[in-house]
């Protein structure tokens, strides 16, 4: 139940879902700086960990979906990042965070081609 919670969030997201045998899967950690390079490339996600502050994706996945993650750096990670227990929730709700969290990479994105394009 856990794994396809977590695969709806990543088939959503339109990554790979991280795979560790040794993972008891009760969070998932979402940073986006790691999100970032698997969507975009080293470039884009050295953008988005200096550009963006830890809170930003928590703020946005709560706007956009109603849903509260829990903050990365509780888990050591002090980039743009969330932690989500796929115990505590359905898959579309995953699903919900998953599309949510690709708009965000997208837009991100977007303005990351526009500043250097402007340079």
């Amino acid at each position: 139940m856990i794994r396809r919670r977590q695969a709806a969030l990543y088939t959503e997201l339109g990554i790979e879902m991280p795979d560790n045998e040794n993972s008891v899967d009760y969070y998932t950690l979402l940073d986006l700086e790691k999100i970032s390079l698997k969507l975009y490339g080293a470039d884009f996600a050295a953008w988005v960990k200096k550009e963006f502050s830890a809170n930003e994706l928590l703020f946005r996945i709560d706007d956009e979906t109603g849903i509260v993650l829990l903050p990365g750096r509780g888990v050591g990670t002090q980039h743009p990042s969330g932690r989500a227990s796929p115990a505590n929730l359905n898959e579309f709700e995953y699903a919900a965070i998953g599309r949510s969290l690709r708009e965000m990479a997208d837009e991100y994105h977007a303005a990351f081609l526009k500043k250097r394009k402007d340079k």
